[in-house]
């Protein structure tokens, strides 16, 4: 990719304004698209987690043991990780629009493939499928709607895209479970074909065709060592989760991480045409959405582990009523909606991000008020809002990845951000299971145990107002609405 250093005499967000007028398909966007990328994001973020309340009967189905199908979620993660840095190559090569409905029909199919497996190998097989296809499936879709909307339009249309992608996880422990109990394991794998099929259809026929952009060769060793980082870390982050210490193999593979991520920023540095090209970070946006939004998003995978303990170790809930007021945390998700617009056009980029990440650190404290004490009426209300606030600001970070950046550089910076999501994701589950056990050392923890996670979150998550401050008033302007306020399609 060519360097095209912004002009000094640009408003912000003109260049976006241009490059999205040249990649934005001839018929005006609809939001049928976001709708169709949302229900993908729903689908992949409802996999990483739906098989883990099911493991005792794929079990005994199989006949391995509980233990042995732990390779049934690391084979998922790890595959995402490995493929997440070839989706912005790939968007620059070749059509989005037929990478897209290709990641769609690999999920699928390895869907499927799980579904009538009766081995392990077979079944994990399936499992890396789903994987590789998640991999390419949530960038590009990202990518899509990035081409696709004006600026000015993004923020909305991204929320469309954020909130099926948060309620997936939260909803898949639930949904597993109900189907676990009330029908087969296998249907946890199966819905996915009524879902992938209605998703493939509906994106073959309203998504337009983008002329693919010229990439130059492949950079290979890039993948190779990009991918050899991530699933290192992943292993670390994993092993050091469920263990709730530093193992030997943590250590291990913590070093391996170490290594790869020096050896790639070297290669980076100096190749031509790198599978992460970091001059994407000379724009003050996109540098604050990655390293901010890190903070953010480690909230996101702290509170998905942690809550659902929480409710049930702490606050003596079943699996079912805290899969039950995690939906409720969802519906505060999707309320995000209804006020997205007309907050980022009062209040602008900056000061909404520096304002709601100081709510989100009050928020994450609350938590200290509840107690199985407090009536569930209040702890709903408190997780509604939580959920609000939250997705407010995974919407508004999810367009700022992309606001005043040339066409040529889309591909890249969907690259760079989708791996550091998946990275500040899987640190904050890391750091949640690490505090958690220190917390309640040898025993079950129970509802003291969790100020300590909590106030850790909460403190790190100060790092986004830090890094949010440094944003100038005008960054992310091509986001906001220049035309008077249009109702919210539905």
């Amino acid at each position: 990719m060519q360097d095209r250093p912004p002009s000094r005499t640009r408003a912000p967000g003109e260049t976006a304004r241009k490059s999205s007028a040249d990649e934005t398909p001839s018929q005006p966007p609809s939001y049928a698209l976001a709708f169709i990328v949302g229900a993908a994001f729903f689908m992949e973020g409802l996999d990483t987690t739906i098989v883990a309340t099911s493991l005792p009967q794929i079990a005994n189905s199989i006949d391995r043991s509980a233990t042995e199908l732990g390779v049934l979620m690391t084979s998922y993660l790890l595959s995402l990780s490995v493929f997440l840095p070839a989706s912005g190559w790939m968007t620059d090569r070749y059509d989005a629009r037929h990478i897209f409905l290709c990641s769609i029909a690999i999920f699928t199919l390895g869907s499927l493939i799980c579904a009538i497996s009766g081995s392990l190998e077979v079944m994990t097989a399936g499992r890396c499928m789903q994987g590789a296809g998640g991999a390419m499936m949530t960038p590009v879709g990202r990518l899509l709607l990035a081409r696709s909307f004006p600026r000015d339009e993004l923020v909305r249309a991204m929320s469309y895209m954020v909130i099926p992608g948060l309620m997936g996880p939260m909803l898949g422990p639930v949904v597993g479970g109900f189907i676990t109990t009330h029908f087969s394991w296998r249907w946890i794998f199966l819905i996915n074909l009524p879902i992938g099929a209605l998703v493939f259809a509906l994106g073959y026929s309203l998504i337009e065709k983008f002329k693919a952009l010229h990439a130059q060769r492949f950079d290979f060793k890039g993948f190779i060592l990009a991918g050899i980082m991530l699933a290192a870390l992943q292993t670390a982050l994993e092993v050091t989760a469920n263990e709730q210490e530093l193992t030997y193999v943590a250590a291990a593979a913590f070093g391996i991480f170490i290594i790869a991520a020096l050896t790639l920023f070297h290669h980076l540095s100096r190749t031509v045409a790198p599978i992460f090209d970091l001059k994407v970070f000379r724009h003050r946006s996109f540098s604050a959405a990655v390293f901010g939004g890190a903070f953010s998003r480690l909230a996101l995978g702290a509170i998905l582990f942690l809550f659902p303990l929480l409710f049930q170790l702490g606050f003596g809930a079943s699996p079912f009523e805290a899969g039950l007021l995690l939906g409720v945390l969802a519906l505060g998700q999707m309320a995000t909606r209804l006020i997205i617009d007309r907050l980022i056009n009062y209040a602008g980029v900056k000061r909404t991000l520096v304002v709601n990440s100081v709510i989100l650190i009050l928020m994450l404290l609350g938590v200290l008020l509840l107690s199985p004490a407090t009536p569930i009426y209040l702890i709903a209300t408190y997780l509604f809002v939580l959920g609000l606030f939250h997705s407010v600001q995974l919407s508004t970070l999810a367009a700022l990845n992309f606001s005043g950046l040339d066409s040529t550089e889309l591909g890249s910076a969907t690259s760079i951000s989708s791996v550091a999501q998946r990275i500040s994701m899987a640190i904050g589950i890391s750091i949640a299971a690490l505090v958690l056990g220190l917390a309640s050392p040898g025993a079950e923890p129970d509802a003291s145990a969790f100020v300590l996670p909590f106030v850790t979150i909460a403190l790190l998550v100060s790092g986004s107002v830090a890094i949010f401050a440094t944003l100038k008033p005008e960054d992310g302007g091509d986001l906001i609405s220049k035309k008077p306020h249009r109702a919210s399609q539905p």
